[in-house]
């Protein structure tokens, strides 16, 4: 297995990492703080799954992350609302987990009900299920935050609510798009791997997922491909059509090396980087890399790394 595209991104990630943690390789960019929370979080990701080939400077990372923490052990960048400050506060848990530093249980009464208001949470309306990706998200964020606030008694209470909104191919409330519908299965799917769920409970349902999807191509955008490939690893995970789920992830490999660019990274789109991080504007061009698009496809290739036995030596992370 050719590993030359392992020493090519390191080297970018060396190169971020001279460059302040940066969206994107140039020098106005090493001096903008626009979202740097978000650059940094990220960059933990992408330092943990090449470990085992550089040694990033954790301690740096850790220094870097908490700048932002504030009151309540929220971590805040300028949010333009209250979800915005939840994702943003995950991200930068997790890679504080991801680099094996501390956490903090955050002030889960800021935005969350007590116990016995569980079932009042603001993503539990049918009206939120019909956009299963951004409320399948919020989701995603609470059940990371009761694992890592140790509050384990409502994890069952949760699950009862996913329950109400499982259909033959995925949760919603009203059927989205098929792209839509693939995005919120793998935040569901990153908010069960948080409390490290018993997948065979579901395995009719994940069975059904896989069918509905194998024959779909998901070739375009970061979060696209990411989150196509999240979900496809459960069919290998289940030992269901493994053979046919390997050869369309390899197929993806191979796909996604293809749009590796000269400087070691890659764009969130084909041939341009984001311009904008939650409503914000961040440094950005074209014909390069950027942090977002390459953590996205840094966590996909681990993924199939794992999943179809490549022995990159990549790391798992913590999404």
């Amino acid at each position: 297995m050719n590993k030359e595209w392992i020493s090519k991104i390191v080297n970018f990630l060396k190169n971020i990492e001279k460059n302040n943690y940066s969206w994107i390789l140039t020098k106005e960019a090493s001096k903008s703080n626009a979202k740097k929370l978000d650059s940094v979080a990220l960059f933990c990701k992408c330092a943990k799954i090449f470990e085992n080939y550089h040694k990033f400077n954790y301690n740096e990372l850790e220094k870097e992350l908490l700048k932002y923490k504030k009151k309540g052990n929220f971590f805040v960048d300028n949010p333009k609302d209250f979800k915005i400050e939840i994702a943003e506060t995950r991200q930068a848990l997790s890679g504080l987990l991801n680099i094996g530093k501390p956490t903090y249980k955050i002030n889960l009464k800021k935005y969350y009900q007590q116990n016995d208001d569980i079932d009042n949470l603001y993503f539990n309306t049918p009206e939120q299920w019909d956009n299963p990706y951004s409320t399948g998200a919020q989701l995603s964020h609470y059940l990371f935050f009761i694992k890592m606030n140790e509050v384990n008694d409502r994890k069952k209470h949760i699950l009862k609510i996913l329950k109400k909104y499982e259909k033959e191919d995925g949760w919603y409330n009203n059927k989205p798009n098929d792209t839509k519908r693939i995005n919120g299965i793998m935040k569901i799917f990153t908010a069960l791997d948080i409390i490290n769920y018993n997948y065979d409970e579901i395995s009719h349902l994940i069975k059904s997922i896989i069918d509905s999807i194998i024959k779909i191509n998901q070739e375009d955008e970061g979060c696209n491909i990411y989150d196509y490939v999240y979900v496809l690893t459960k069919g290998v995970q289940l030992n269901y059509r493994k053979d046919k789920c390997i050869k369309k992830l390899l197929k993806i490999y191979n796909f996604i090396l293809s749009r590796q660019h000269s400087d070691g990274g890659w764009s969130y789109f084909k041939n341009e980087t984001r311009k904008e991080m939650y409503g914000q504007k961040i440094p950005n061009g074209k014909n390069m890399s950027d942090m977002h698009g390459t953590t996205l496809m840094c966590m996909s290739l681990w993924m199939i790394d794992h999943h179809c036995n490549l022995n990159l030596n990549l790391n798992k992370i913590i999404s």
